[in-house]
C-alpha cells in the first residue's frame, strides 16, 4: 500500500536554510515516488518573514507551492497553515534547517500501513558529523511533570525484528522531522496554537495523540541532519526561549493531565517550586507561571475538550510507555551521551 505524501516546511527568513537543504527534501521526494509510486507535494510556509524568500522559491525552486504569511506567528500557527494546504493523507513536517536522505519518507510512511498509528518520528544526525541527537523519545511522568529530554537508540542485530515489525514506540514525534497522519492531525484540531510561537507543542499533539488511543513510533532507518536551532537561536533571546518553554510545559500540563493523582502530584510539586525558585533568584519561574495562569480560561475549555476526546488515562500512556522501555533492546541518551541501558535506573537532571 503507497500513500501520497505532503511535505509541509515552515520557516521564517531562512532563505539560506532552505536553499541549502530543500534540493534533499525534493530528491528524496522523487526516491519515495520512484519507490513507492505515491504522489508528492512540497509546501513551504513563510511566517511573516522579511527575506527574500517569497520571490526566490518561486523562481529556484519550480516545484515547490509557496504558502505567504503576512504576520510572524509562531511554529504551531504556521504548520497549521501548512496543514490546511496541503492535500495527501500523509504529512511530514520539516524544519528549514533540516538535510533528509534520499530514503526519509520512504521508510516513514511504512508505518501508516497500520491504521493505529498517528505520527513517525526520525533518527536525527548533528548536521556535519556522525553524532546521534535525536531518536525516539524516552519520557516518563516523574516529580509532578512529564520529563522527555531524553532519547533512545536501537542497532542490529537484537533489534532487527523490532525495526523490521515497527514496533519502536516513541514518547512523542518531534515537529522539525515526523510525519503524521492527516485525518489524526485534523482529528486533533491540529497543534494546539496556545502554545506559540514554539516548544512543547509537538509533545502536546503527541500525547493527545496517545490519549486518544493511537500510537507514536520511531523510525531509526529515516535519517535526517539538523542545524540545532538554527532558527530560533538567531531570532530570540536565551531568556525568551527559556520563559517561553517551561510556560509551554505548564500549559500542557494543565490541558492535559486528567487521572487525579497525576494532577495532585503536579500541583504539589508546582507550589513546591513556587516556595523555592525565589532561593536561587529564578524570576523566570515566576514569570512564566504569571504568562501561564493569565492563559487559565482558555485552559479549562481545552482541557475539557480533550477530557471527553480520551480514550487512554495519563496512567495508561505511562505504563504503555514503560512497559515498551522495559522490553525494547534500547540504549538511552540524555546530550548525546548514553546514560542508561536496557533495564534502566534512571538518572536525570531535570524536574
Amino acid at each position: 500500500m503507497s500513500f501520497d505524501l505532503s511535505i509541509v516546511i515552515p520557516t521564517c527568513n531562512g532563505l539560506h536554510l532552505l536553499r541549502e537543504n530543500l534540493p534533499s527534501v525534493q530528491a528524496a521526494a522523487r526516491a519515495y515516488n520512484r519507490q513507492t509510486g505515491g504522489l508528492t507535494e512540497i509546501i513551504v510556509v513563510e511566517d511573516g518573514g522579511r527575506d527574500d524568500t517569497a520571490r526566490a522559491i518561486p523562481l529556484e525552486f519550480s516545484e515547490v507551492f509557496l504558502v505567504k504569511r503576512r504576520r510572524n506567528e509562531g511554529f504551531a500557527i504556521t504548520c497549521n497553515v501548512g496543514l490546511q494546504s496541503s492535500r495527501f493523507p500523509v504529512v511530514a513536517l520539516l524544519n528549514n534547517d533540516v538535510r533528509v536522505e534520499k530514503d526519509y519518507f520512504v521508510y516513514q510512511a511504512l508505518h501508516f500501513q497500520d491504521p493505529n498509528v498517528f505520527a513517525v518520528t526520525a533518527k536525527v544526525f548533528e548536521w556535519n558529523q556522525p553524532i546521534f541527537a535525536s531518536g525516539g523519545r524516552f519520557g516518563r511522568f516523574r516529580r509532578g511533570f512529564w520529563s522527555v529530554y531524553f532519547n533512545y537508540d536501537v542497532s542490529p542485530p537484537s533489534a532487527t525484528e523490532w525495526i523490521q515489525e515497527r514496533k519502536l514506540l516513541s514518547a512523542y514525534a518531534i515537529g522539525g522531522f515526523s510525519t503524521y497522519s492527516k485525518e489524526k492531525l485534523e482529528a486533533l484540531g491540529g497543534f494546539n496554537e496556545l502554545l506559540s510561537p514554539f516548544h512543547w507543542e509537538d509533545v502536546d499533539l503527541s500525547y493527545r495523540g496517545w490519549k486518544r488511543g493511537w500510537e507514536v513510533h520511531y523510525e531509526p532507518r529515516s535519517i535526517a541532519h539538523h542545524r540545532t536551532s538554527a532558527t530560533i537561536n538567531a531570532h530570540y533571546s536565551k531568556h525568551f526561549v527559556e520563559a517561553t518553554s517551561f510556560r509551554n510545559r505548564l500549559l500542557f500540563h494543565w490541558i492535559n493531565l486528567h487521572s487525579p493523582t497525576y494532577l495532585f502530584r503536579h500541583l504539589i510539586m508546582l507550589h513546591l517550586l513556587f516556595l523555592t525558585r525565589i532561593c536561587v533568584l529564578d524570576f523566570h519561574f515566576y514569570i512564566s507561571l504569571l504568562q501561564a495562569l493569565r492563559q487559565l480560561p482558555l485552559v479549562r475549555t481545552l482541557r475539557q475538550l480533550e477530557k471527553e476526546k480520551a480514550r487512554r488515562t495519563d496512567a495508561e500512556v505511562s505504563r504503555l510507555l514503560n512497559c515498551f522501555y522495559q522490553s525494547a533492546p534500547i540504549q538511552v541518551y540524555y546530550n548525546q551521551q548514553e546514560v542508561i541501558g536496557k533495564h534502566p535506573e534512571y538518572k536525570e537532571v531535570e524536574v
